[in-house]
């Protein structure tokens, strides 16, 4: 009276027998319900391989209109569940035989695709590696066009030089014999290169503050002795001043003022190289005429009886500029110790001093002068060690020097005259290096 139809559970467990390959009777139906993996293979069911007669068979169950989930589930939920199930399968059968060539398809041309892609990236990678080629041949062209044309420029250079050499040489031909003159007496000096350092270092550290007939007894009678006999090589006619003066600058020295005699040149060489700063005994003021004259127009002259005599020689040690302290007596003011002891320390790239109770940049052009016109004074060894005494004072032998240089300028002015030009000339040519220029 419902119009409940019995049969209606049976259906949806036929139709789920048919499309798993199974009995459809209800017996073989109850027996795969009762299995606790009967959900699981539902789950796992391969929908994707249902043959065209289960997919037909199973058509003849759906197309049943009393195949519903909402009539069967009147008589029992499972059922309701398994009916829209094969409902499911039945739908997802017939669109798969649609999509599935579809799909196929696709997959055919996303390989097709992916192929040609590939083939596409290796026809641009060797493309690539073709143009890189091309560029690094490209490259090796230009730079071997450059080449070429800097070794024709230089090729033109070359022999350019060539012919201008063989000017220079047939030109200097006279030169040779000179030249090899030359080079024989400089490797016999080079020879006595170790004994004439040793006694020059001697002289200028130990002969200032000595009269010249003493200089000369010492290194004549005492010193090139001595060398002879511990077998140190020396030059036999070893002078301080040729060793360790040029020409050039003692004619510079005589022109600011220094006497000529060979004591005043030794004096001017121990102020010039020696390490220590010069004390100058000085009662005839020969020394402070020469320093003057040679610092002209730099120098700041100070002594003890100034105030202020420590600032000027601040702002002098500052700026590089030379001092000269003139009238000391036997002994020095103790605030000059940093200087004397050239107390110089660098920190961060910058040299320092210490004077009095500040530090000072430390120019490294900054000079130092100390003269006093005592005749004989005596400084203590602490003073001797600190400075460089050298000796002035005009005796005997000296003056006998000086005179001669002077009567030699007043009644042969014409000599004078030649020996300056004489001097200047070799100076000049010693300065001159071989004309490079011409060759280049």
């Amino acid at each position: 009276s419902s119009g409940i139809n019995a049969e209606w559970p049976l259906r949806p467990g036929e139709a789920v027998m048919v499309l798993r390959g199974q009995d459809t009777s209800w017996a073989e139906a109850k027996k795969q319900l009762g299995d606790p993996t009967f959900i699981q293979q539902l789950v796992n069911y391969d929908k994707d391989n249902m043959s065209d007669r289960i997919l037909k068979k199973i058509g003849t169950y759906v197309n049943r209109s009393d195949f519903n989930p909402e009539m069967v589930g009147r008589v029992s939920y499972a059922a309701s569940s398994l009916c829209k199930w094969v409902r499911a399968m039945e739908v997802y059968g017939r669109i798969y035989r649609v999509v599935e060539p579809k799909r196929k398809k696709l997959r055919e041309a996303t390989d097709q695709l992916k192929e040609k892609q590939d083939s596409l990236l290796e026809a641009q990678r060797r493309l690539q590696e073709v143009t890189e080629k091309i560029d690094l041949l490209k490259k090796q062209y230009d730079e071997k066009l450059a080449m070429k044309e800097e070794l024709r420029k230089s090729s033109e250079l070359t022999q350019l030089r060539m012919e201008r050499a063989g000017k220079l040489l047939s030109g200097l031909a006279g030169e040779k014999i000179r030249w090899e003159d030359s080079a024989t007496i400089l490797e016999t000096k080079l020879g006595f290169l170790v004994g004439d350092c040793l006694i020059a270092s001697a002289f200028t550290s130990y002969m200032g503050p000595f009269l010249s007939e003493y200089r000369d007894a010492l290194v004549n009678k005492e010193w090139l002795p001595c060398v002879k006999r511990l077998n140190i090589p020396c030059d036999p006619e070893f002078t301080i001043a040729n060793f360790l003066a040029k020409a050039t600058d003692v004619r510079e020295w005589n022109i600011k003022g220094l006497p000529s005699d060979t004591f005043s040149t030794e004096n001017g060489i121990i102020v010039t190289r020696g390490l220590r700063w010069p004390l100058m005994i000085d009662p005839q003021c020969q020394a402070i005429k020469w320093i003057k004259n040679m610092e002209k127009g730099k120098l700041k002259i100070i002594d003890f009886q100034q105030s202020d005599f420590l600032r000027t020689l601040e702002n002098a040690i500052q700026f590089g500029a030379p001092v000269l302290l003139q009238n000391v007596q036997e002994t020095l003011d103790p605030s000059l110790s940093p200087i004397l002891n050239k107390a110089v320390v660098k920190q961060g790239g910058r040299l320092l001093i210490k004077l009095g109770d500040k530090e000072i940049d430390y120019n490294p052009d900054f000079r130092f002068y100390i003269t006093t016109k005592l005749s004989n004074p005596h400084y203590t060894p602490e003073v001797a060690t600190k400075t460089t005494i050298v000796n002035f004072a005009v005796k005997e032998q000296g003056l006998e020097a000086q005179l001669l240089g002077i009567v030699v300028r007043k009644e042969r002015p014409d000599l004078e005259e030649q020996k300056d030009t004489l001097v200047l000339n070799i100076a000049n040519g010693k300065k001159k290096k071989v004309p490079t220029a011409t060759l280049r």
